[in-house]
């Protein structure tokens, strides 16, 4: 569970005597409540005694000294010697007090961690926070987006009332835009928006993120499972970013956009007072230096949810989610990519669209009769062209009325070609 730091503390007593409530403290901090009300409860100046509470195997050093050496240098687990100290010792205290003893007596070593510093234009760190906002009027759940850039520590935050697949893109393309280019890394939690599979060095990335990667330019970094020090920036950021946005994210808005542009116009004001540790300029001169080593962002490009491999039948059909979709009769028997975005469903071949169709329409069977117009080609025949009935069934016409002469009309003219 998340620990408070004095700091949020202070700020935890400040928003309560503005009269927020517990709940919303608690939801803006990133703890549990009972975190929040546990330490506005305690004295500020009151020391935590529970350290210094009589444990049951005070007095019993020397027998833990003798049942220790028995293993040499090699650490004896904490099971192992309560089973030795029930068995030969009668103690009648729990597993769960040797544990305390110990590490109260005999502290495990501190896990030193590597500190490193990305050069400019490498590195972004990306992750989700939640918070409530009343929006028009309604109290919901929102979702924001949180990227930091390694380097320059630049900090942006996009909002969103979902965190699908869609939202997970067009927020990465918002904090591209902000940054003023892509990264060639970007490191990320293990999301099922983004990793299908396996966590850290070994994750399978979802085909749709895969792609999404692949088109912007960069590579995906997942982090190893419950190790937030592997982003660190980022993690400390959405702690940090917390208290410097909380009065926004505690605001009443007319719409998120209006949410959004205030968070922006914060960043600006963040940027320029706070200091890049590894330049130590401004954050904003530091981003500045950085954006030129950054990647151009993709002038085009649509988010999407679901992308699959079809082969083309040879009616020039593609099937996706239980409809299907006709493309140019040229790509009949061949592979192409189908993706699912907001609106509509795209067909790409050979790195180009090739045909777009609206999704979720109540039709199961979707056609544009130009896919079947057109020369044939050198592996694909054209389909036979319509015929005259045909067009007319097509635009919903009846047949023309059938021209009949009269019989006396032949008389004559039979009758002027004798003479």
């Amino acid at each position: 569970m998340a620990k408070l730091r004095e700091d949020h503390v202070t700020i935890a007593r400040e928003m309560l005597a503005r009269q927020v409530p517990i709940r919303r403290i608690a939801a803006q901090l990133g703890v549990d409540e009972s975190t929040v009300r546990y330490r506005l409860a305690r004295p500020t100046e009151a020391p935590d005694g529970r350290r210094d509470r009589p444990c049951l195997l005070d007095g019993w050093t020397e027998r833990l000294t003798a049942l220790q050496t028995r293993f040499g240098d090699a650490p004896c687990p904490a099971s192992v010697l309560h089973a030795l100290l029930v068995r030969e010792y009668g103690f009648a205290g729990s597993y769960q007090a040797v544990r305390r003893y110990l590490r109260r007596e005999q502290p495990a070593p501190v896990q030193a961690i590597r500190r490193v510093e990305t050069p400019p234009g490498v590195q972004a760190q990306h992750d989700w926070f939640e918070f409530d906002a009343e929006v028009a009027g309604v109290r919901q759940r929102c979702y924001g987006l949180i990227g930091t850039l390694a380097h320059s520590r630049a900090t942006f935050v996009w909002v969103s009332p979902t965190m699908t697949q869609l939202a997970w893109q067009t927020g990465h393309l918002a904090l591209f835009q902000r940054y003023g280019g892509v990264p060639l890394w970007v490191r990320i939690d293990n999301l099922k928006t983004a990793v299908a599979a396996g966590a850290g060095p070994t994750a399978v990335l979802t085909p749709a993120f895969q792609i999404f990667a692949r088109t912007c330019g960069f590579s995906v970094d997942p982090c190893r499972p419950a190790r937030g020090s592997d982003k660190g920036k980022v993690e400390r950021q959405v702690r940090t970013d917390r208290t410097a946005f909380a009065d926004l994210l505690v605001t009443s808005w007319l719409a998120l956009d209006a949410l959004q542009a205030a968070l922006d116009s914060r960043a600006l004001e963040l940027h320029a007072r706070r200091r890049c540790p590894a330049t130590g300029t401004p954050v904003a001169d530091a981003l500045v230096a950085e954006r030129p080593l950054l990647q151009p962002v993709p002038a085009v490009h649509e988010p999407f949810d679901c992308v699959v491999a079809r082969r083309v039948t040879r009616d020039g059909l593609v099937s996706f989610e239980g409809r299907r979709y006709s493309v140019p009769f040229r790509w009949v028997t061949r592979q192409v990519e189908v993706r699912g975005t907001a609106q509509h469903v795209v067909v790409l071949a050979a790195g180009r669209e090739i045909a777009r169709h609206p999704r979720h329409t109540a039709r199961r069977l979707v056609l544009e009769s130009a896919h079947y117009d057109g020369p044939s080609t050198p592996t694909v025949r054209a389909p036979t062209p319509l015929g005259r009935r045909a067009r007319l069934q097509l635009a919903g016409l009846p047949a023309p009325a059938t021209v009949v002469r009269p019989l006396t009309a032949y008389v004559a003219l039979v009758a002027e070609a004798c003479r």
